[in-house]
């Protein structure tokens, strides 16, 4: 059986880097980690309408995708283990997308480090889950990729953002046969795509709602715009003939800042502009390297914090 050189590079950078998360792990105990935790080590023994309410409790959301996961496994999984495998997970389709699109293997110590990786690994685990379920629908096809996209939406909803921004090369490309007078395969499928994602939504709806009211006129305004801004810059100055694609595709992450703040989408806006510019060069233009030194830097500190107070965020806010 011929394994993929691409495949193979993947795995031999995620796997260390999980075993050595799953090291770590351990001392992320305190900021959101404590609440993370207290779910997991309590939801055994209750049923899934107990678990479904203190889970909604516990972490203040009623997205079900990460609660029915770890109601499945925590009766037979220490968290750790099953946050490792995920982590590595995680790693190997980001190493996996670096490797296909020729990304030097210089930046690769950079990026292993990189600040938002580390909040993915160690905090942010409903944003990290929805985020792997998004990236592995992208490496499956038919029903199953709409179910595991489906499945990152329900995990966490601002994965909404991503899921609008895959789509625009897709609706460009509807909206230039429909310019022709040709209605294709592409037409319906777009259809079917948006009708199920308004479902999710409607079935989310209550969840959008009180999330909404509670950051809008608190985190966001005119200057939770900066950060957004920045990213969709460097993002429209490496898109280099998709600038109006890479221009829609930022869009949504700016307005969600406006009205929810940057804190929650940034991390969005820098994934978009990495998608746009790390396969430029190779990643060895200025804007990759500033961006992957600057968090790695913060990755770093973020590891530091999390050793030395059990959270990666103990003194940043």
């Amino acid at each position: 059986m011929k394994i993929s050189v691409d495949k193979l590079v993947a795995f031999c950078w995620a796997l260390p880097l999980a075993c050595v998360g799953l090291m770590l792990l351990p001392y992320a105990v305190a900021g959101d980690q404590q609440f993370y935790r207290g779910f997991y080590e309590n939801l055994p023994g209750l049923s899934l309408a107990q678990g479904y309410a203190f889970y909604k409790n516990q972490l203040g959301t009623s997205e079900p995708g990460y609660f029915l996961l770890m109601y499945l496994l925590s009766p037979w999984l220490l968290k750790d283990v099953v946050i490792g495998f995920i982590n590595f997970v995680l790693y190997y389709h980001v190493f996996l997308w670096l490797r296909r699109q020729r990304v030097s293997l210089l930046l690769y110590p950079l990026l292993a480090c990189n600040f938002y990786l580390m909040v993915l690994s160690f905090s942010a685990e409903r944003v990290k889950l929805a985020l792997v379920f998004f990236l592995v629908g992208y490496s499956l096809r038919g029903v199953l990729r709409y179910l595991a996209l489906g499945l990152s939406l329900v995990t966490q909803v601002q994965m909404l953002l991503l899921l609008l921004g895959a789509r625009v090369e897709g609706v460009l490309a509807v909206c230039r046969q429909l310019a022709r007078g040709r209605v294709g395969s592409g037409f319906v499928s777009l259809l079917l795509t948006l009708l199920g994602g308004l479902i999710l939504l409607l079935l989310l709806r209550e969840h959008i709602a009180s999330k909404f009211s509670h950051y809008a006129g608190v985190w966001g305004g005119a200057t939770a715009l900066i950060k957004p801004l920045i990213f969709t810059a460097m993002t429209l100055f490496y898109a280099r003939g998709r600038v109006v694609e890479a221009f829609l595709v930022s869009l949504p992450m700016v307005v969600a800042a406006y009205f929810i703040g940057s804190e929650r989408v940034v991390i969005f806006s820098y994934f978009v502009f990495m998608f746009y510019a790390a396969p430029y060069r190779r990643g060895l233009n200025l804007g990759v390297i500033a961006a992957s030194v600057f968090f790695a830097y913060g990755g770093i500190g973020f590891l530091r914090r999390m050793v030395e107070f059990g959270d990666g965020f103990a003194g940043i806010y």
